[in-house]
């Protein structure tokens, strides 16, 4: 009865030894990789080597397939050394996951060659087109915010339907096939690289083609094929948690260390009441945020296991979580910039690239707080009225 949570247990202890292991090279790569816009070399081949690219990989291709779980805990403590690094990652779990619904032929194409191959994807083009062909389609398009596009070898794309009759779709295509072009030029989150891809007639063969809302059997005992893209979304907080986690811990480590508090008696920051409340608030946010969407991923787990699709309201709860859980981590973050003072604002200093990430990640679409709160309202009242598209 135990040997299951045994082995997740034994691979998450891996995993997060293995991130303990590339966390150095990927906090001194860190300022490099933010001036260039993208993870440096030395970056991405760590964390290849670690096996952290093949999370959500089939174990049959010598992929770790983690549960949602293990890879939030894993991308979270990735998130400490490098936000930027842990949203490449959770993008590529993400990606795996949807792609397991795909043919088996489809799956093959992924990983039979390279099972450390990152992926990334955008679920919405700038504007795209779609003709037929024989046995697929040909796909002219531009998808902007790619995250780790100029690491990946596939990417995962959103495209409309060919036929009035017929559902949009999402397709696999190979990044030697496409090209980058550079348009992300953001405050945070800057080593994501989140460029756009630019394709021009490229033709996609029909087991890389998957109609929005089908899925594809398969031979895999793998759970999680059940699970939706909203769901698999959870792990999207998991770079801000550990962003957040790591500027208490530099926070923490300012105030033990003895630095005064300006233009007042206090010799010590910690000293001061305000410091120790804010300090308090701060960790208790945290830990809120950290809960809520601990809850919700066990639960995506369960149910996903147990092939149980949850009703509206469960869905709902899941999406405010990861609100609340964004919402609890800037008002910590905000917290420790006034503990840390303004020279944690200094050029090169870790927190100020930790809020900055986090400010910025925080705005994603799918951490939208005033579309989840309503939707989670509607949801409660019996309201079925849609709100987004991902829920």
């Amino acid at each position: 009865m135990t040997k299951g949570p045994a082995k997740a247990g034994a691979l998450r202890d891996r995993l997060l030894s293995a991130v303990d292991a590339v966390t150095p090279t990927l906090e001194s790569e860190a300022d490099s990789a933010e001036r260039n816009s993208q993870l440096t070399p030395q970056a991405v081949e760590a964390l290849r080597r670690s096996g952290l690219f093949r999370l959500g990989v089939p174990k049959r291709f010598g992929g770790h397939e983690a549960d949602i779980t293990t890879a939030f805990e894993v991308i979270t403590r990735i998130g400490r050394g490098c936000p930027s690094s842990a949203w490449i990652v959770m993008v590529t779990y993400v990606t795996q996951n949807a792609a397991m619904s795909y043919a088996d032929a489809a799956r093959l194409d992924l990983w039979s060659a390279n099972v450390d191959a990152p992926l990334c994807g955008a679920f919405r083009p700038d504007r795209a087109s779609v003709r037929a062909g024989e046995d697929g389609i040909y796909v002219t398009g531009r998808w902007s915010w790619a995250s780790g596009c100029h690491h990946a070898s596939w990417a995962w794309l959103g495209v409309p339907a060919e036929q009035e009759h017929l559902s949009p779709g999402l397709v696999l295509i190979p990044l030697a096939e496409l090209h980058i072009e550079k348009t992300w030029d953001m405050a945070g989150m800057r080593a994501t690289g989140s460029d756009t891809i630019v394709a021009d007639n490229v033709f996609v063969p029909a087991h890389r083609l998957q109609r929005t809302g089908t899925t594809t059997e398969d031979q895999s005992d793998s759970p999680r094929r059940a699970v939706s893209l909203n769901s698999l979304s959870t792990t999207m907080i998991a770079p801000l948690l550990g962003a957040t986690q790591d500027a208490l811990r530099r926070t923490l480590a300012l105030v033990e260390g003895g630095k005064p508090l300006a233009m007042s008696f206090y010799s010590k920051t910690g000293s001061a009441p305000t410091t120790q409340l804010a300090l308090a608030d701060a960790a208790n946010l945290i830990d809120s945020a950290e809960l809520h969407v601990a809850r919700s991923v066990q639960f995506v787990d369960v149910a996903a296991k147990d092939r149980v699709e949850p009703d509206l309201v469960a869905r709902g709860r899941v999406r405010m979580d990861m609100a609340h859980a964004s919402t609890c981590l800037r008002d910590a973050m905000a917290l420790l910039l006034t503990v840390a003072g303004a020279s944690a604002f200094r050029d090169g200093n870790v927190i100020q690239r930790h809020w900055r990430d986090l400010e910025t990640a925080a705005r994603h679409p799918m951490l939208n707080t005033g579309l989840q709160r309503e939707s989670y309202g509607r949801a409660l009242v019996g309201d079925k009225r849609p709100v987004s598209p991902m829920l």
